[in-house]
């Protein structure tokens, strides 16, 4: 019984050790993917706009398609959303 409790700060080490990247790695693809979501909505809205509108917010046609468009896989999205 001593030497499982004596192990118990190298065993929560070791996992603060493991977890952290995998942490700060989960962190990043999450705001990766919410950033590309973000983007992704604002286009979709700026495609439905006429030249007209577009034209009184200052925007050129030509800098919305801009880029190559991504599909989102929904099932990472939401494996990176029950991380937070």
């Amino acid at each position: 019984m001593t030497e499982t409790l004596s192990n118990t700060p190298e065993t929560n080490s070791l996992a603060r050790e493991l977890a952290e990247p995998l942490t700060s790695k989960a962190a990043f693809y999450f705001s990766l993917a919410r950033r590309h979501v973000r983007r992704a909505r604002t286009k979709k809205i700026l495609r439905t706009l006429s030249n007209e509108q577009l034209k009184d917010a200052g925007i050129d046609r030509s800098l919305i398609h801009s880029g190559p468009e991504f599909e989102v896989d929904t099932r990472l999205l939401s494996t990176l959303m029950s991380l937070r």
